[in-house]
């Protein structure tokens, strides 16, 4: 009689095989250099299941974004899938499936990801630290997820060097009223900052860039139509702007 596996060696297994997947991609493009710049910079994302995802992805990037945004999956069979598009795509790929446990950083680097989103409000201290650590080592970027002043307190004692800043998603009552504004003032120079494009587009992202975000993170929502590669370029143009570029100068 074959011994029945435990839960703990299948997930053990798991994990390998999702290592040994990963470790098989190109090498990952997670510098976070590639996302800064002396302008507001965009990270536009992309619906993998769009018929030529790929195409379009580039053609984002043509458009003017720095970074792609995918939802790669937590589970299932579609590593593969996500990692044809991603090598396809002249740009790093950030996942926006929240990376909080081992096997899901070491899946979203099997999907071709080359950064990925740490969820402060879901993760101790000790587990935060830890992820960023082995999100370094293998080469990704981490950008820890802060929806208010205690996850960002957290995520900077954790040494991060990018935060994602969403202040109206996060469970945590302690988030209540804080603003973007506000979670803009508090970073410290030399942590991107990445902000996340609320309902009014175009005036989301120049409240953004006027706080002193470096990045702004477009979110399918707004790219649903067929006008999306145009209005990418139309937000690239705008964070462009000489009058956001100045930001810098304002913001210290």
């Amino acid at each position: 009689m074959v011994p029945r596996q435990s839960t703990a060696e299948a997930d053990f297994s798991a994990l390998e095989e999702i290592k040994e997947l990963a470790l098989s991609r190109p090498a990952a493009r997670g510098q976070l250099g590639r996302l800064r710049d002396e302008h507001v910079t965009l990270i536009a994302e992309l619906d993998q299941a769009h018929p030529a995802a790929a195409d379009l992805g580039d053609r984002y990037v043509d458009a003017g974004a720095r970074g792609i945004a995918m939802r790669t999956p937590a589970s299932g069979p579609a590593p593969d899938t996500v990692a044809q598009i991603s090598a396809r795509i002249h740009a790093p790929l950030l996942s926006l499936e929240p990376a909080d446990t081992s096997y899901r950083l070491w899946r979203a680097r099997a999907c071709g990801a080359d950064m990925v989103v740490l969820p402060t409000a879901t993760l101790s201290d000790p587990a935060l630290y830890s992820l960023l650590e082995r999100a370094e080592s293998i080469g990704m970027a981490a950008i820890v997820e802060v929806c208010g002043t205690a996850d960002l307190v957290r995520a900077l004692r954790a040494q991060a060097k990018a935060v994602l800043l969403r202040p109206t998603a996060g469970p945590d009552p302690a988030s209540a009223g804080t603003d973007m504004d506000e979670l803009l003032s508090l970073v410290p120079a030399g942590v991107l900052k990445v902000a996340e494009c609320g309902p009014a587009g175009r005036a989301s992202l120049i409240a953004s860039a006027r706080g002193g975000a470096d990045v702004v993170l477009v979110g399918a929502s707004h790219l649903a139509g067929a006008e999306s590669v145009s209005i990418v370029a139309g937000l690239a143009a705008m964070g462009a702007h000489p009058a956001l570029t100045a930001r810098a100068s304002r913001t210290g």
